[in-house]
């Protein structure tokens, strides 16, 4: 089985239902979506930025053989629960690009590196690099 993680993106829309969007979104959108094909867990995320793009974030894990057909089932299953009066209505939709499904590098795939590969490493951290630390 392959396994894959899809990120998704969002907002509340309504900054006074912000509560009431989490406790949503953990104890009654991922409930309804854990049924969706090869899905084994589901995470979220609170960014941490003062003016993110996106406030929150949504890990699916899967181990499938069919990742279309894995996130085709979870949005079918998400889209099911409108008729029920179970989807929330101040969710935005996640912005262009927002949404990204990546397929986890399975280290055993991976050949280790010999000691002689490492000879051609830098000594020295390179100076771009520096800087991209030093502004974390």
């Amino acid at each position: 089985m392959a396994k894959f993680s899809l990120f998704v993106f969002s907002n509340c829309t309504d900054p006074a239902r912000d509560a009431e969007f989490n406790r949503w979104y953990t104890h009654t959108h991922l409930p309804d979506l854990s049924g969706a094909l090869g899905l084994v867990s589901a995470r979220r995320y609170v960014n941490v930025e003062a003016k993110p793009k996106a406030k929150y974030l949504a890990v699916y894990d899967f181990d499938s053989d069919d990742v279309d057909a894995s996130i085709k089932s979870l949005y079918e299953l998400a889209a099911n629960t409108w008729p029920r009066r179970r989807h929330i209505d101040c969710i935005a939709p996640a912005p262009p690009a927002a949404v990204a499904t990546f397929r986890e590098i399975e280290p055993g795939s991976l050949k280790p590196l010999e000691p002689f590969e490492h000879a051609k490493y830098p000594a020295e951290m390179p100076e771009a690099v520096r800087r991209g630390f030093a502004a974390e």
